[in-house]
């Protein structure tokens, strides 16, 4: 079976200068498309999502009633999916624990979660786990994997895939959600063989990043966007690792026109990336929330901007099948406010 890509330390040179100047993009055609709620009506934000060619996999997340005045926001274990083939949602065999944020990649018809964020609802507290689980979808079924690497416990960081292999970029390790609350973000870059069941440590981002938009495109993994310690301290790097040759480092690139950290991103062929929302957005009346729908052109090394969401959102992470970029749920309101809005994005190319 065909799986697809889920839509996440810059040579020393580049670090001190500036991005260089590149002549704009020109606008292309684009289109959203309507599609049923999530769930059948149960929203959702700040969970893990996978993709194969027949249906959206999400993991997670908080509970579809939280909202900012709440003492706690606990983490869920939901498991649903969605058919394209059926144009349904279905629950599926909860996850054997309870996450928010959690790094989710389909492979060769298993669903992985690496790590994550939980909290018990508690305290106002997410904490990183290293626990990593794997849903054979032949067998419904859930399987415990050995956990990550010491140090390396993480949630809501960049995900990429290529071949058997799953790349994890970035992340948080704490998330205090009240006002002041510590978010303690991370540079780390890993790699999981899902085949050997083995990690491997790759150079570091330039920057912490968590909230960050990541996926391979050929044999690069690219980074976008996201936040460094905090939802106002949002960012705008299009960073590349080359699979082939790590040991390079990470490259800059065009910088995306609006800093958005909680952004969705996708892909479309091997050219296009565009990006969906994001938190932090000081505007009066936005509610902190961003609209922008923006696309890197990988091939020309620039950005265009496209009329805004027709539903903007934060908090979610998006999927990349059939040539449509796929955005369930997310949130309406900076930190908790999670909606069941399920639609999906063309590109006319």
């Amino acid at each position: 079976m065909k799986l697809f890509t889920v839509s996440m330390t810059i040579s020393l040179a580049a670090t001190a200068a500036a991005s260089p100047a590149h002549p704009p993009c020109p606008h292309k055609n684009f289109r959203w498309v309507s599609l049923p709620a999530v769930g059948g009506g149960a929203p959702i934000q700040e969970q893990g999502t996978a993709a194969t060619e027949t249906h959206i996999y999400l993991l997670g997340g908080i509970p579809p009633d939280a909202n900012n005045s709440q003492p706690a926001v606990p983490s869920t274990n939901t498991f649903e999916a969605y058919s394209f083939k059926e144009r349904s949602w279905k629950s599926l065999t909860p996850i054997p624990k309870a996450f928010t944020h959690a790094n989710a990649a389909a492979v060769y018809g298993k669903i992985y979660l690496l790590g994550g964020l939980t909290g018990d609802g508690v305290d106002k507290i997410w904490h990183a786990t290293g626990d990593c689980f794997v849903y054979d979808i032949a067998k419904d079924e859930w399987t415990a994997l050995a956990p990550m690497p010491d140090g390396q416990s993480r949630g809501s960081s960049a995900v990429g895939i290529s071949g058997s292999t799953v790349y994890l970029a970035g992340g948080m390790e704490r998330l205090e959600v009240f006002e002041n609350g510590a978010q303690t973000s991370l540079d780390i870059v890993t790699a999981y063989d899902t085949k050997a069941g083995t990690w491997t440590t790759l150079p570091k981002l330039p920057a912490p990043r968590d909230h960050v938009g990541g996926a391979v495109i050929g044999r690069k993994f690219f980074v976008v966007g996201g936040r460094d310690h905090g939802q106002p301290n949002v960012r705008n790097t299009t960073w590349t690792l080359d699979l082939d040759a790590p040991s390079r480092g990470w490259a800059a690139h065009a910088e995306m026109p609006t800093a958005r950290g909680g952004l969705s991103m996708g892909v479309i062929g091997e050219r296009y990336i565009a990006t969906f929302g994001g938190e932090g957005n000081p505007d009066p009346g936005s509610n902190g929330v961003y609209n922008e729908t923006e696309v890197y052109d990988v091939k020309k090394d620039c950005w265009f901007k496209l009329a805004a969401m027709p539903h903007p959102r934060h908090g979610t992470v998006a999927a990349s099948v059939h040539g449509r970029i796929y955005i369930p749920g997310g949130g309406v309101y900076i930190g908790a406010g999670p909606v069941d809005t399920f639609d999906a994005f063309e590109l006319g190319v």
